[in-house]
């Protein structure tokens, strides 16, 4: 079995939204900010190889977030 990790982009996200509750002096000491609060993701798959199969494992982002979010998101993609 190999295991293969698939790197399909990123984008930035709101520091504060992310961590909720979480002060920023913690989580900005592995998650650095740019000048407008936003920290680097990435969206990252896993495809399992197991003789003659394949499986993707993909998360993906859910479907609860408003079209504010997206627009957010899509915008800051890189």
């Amino acid at each position: 079995m190999n295991l293969y990790a698939i790197n399909n982009g990123n984008f930035m996200l709101d520091g504060g939204a992310m961590f909720g509750v979480v002060p920023k002096s913690i989580w900005s000491r592995t998650n650095p900010t740019d000048a407008n609060n936003m920290c680097p993701w990435s969206c990252v798959h896993l495809l399992i190889e197991d003789g003659n199969r394949l499986v993707l494992i993909d998360c993906g982002m859910g479907d609860k977030q408003s079209e504010k979010f997206y627009g957010i998101l899509f915008f800051t993609w890189r």
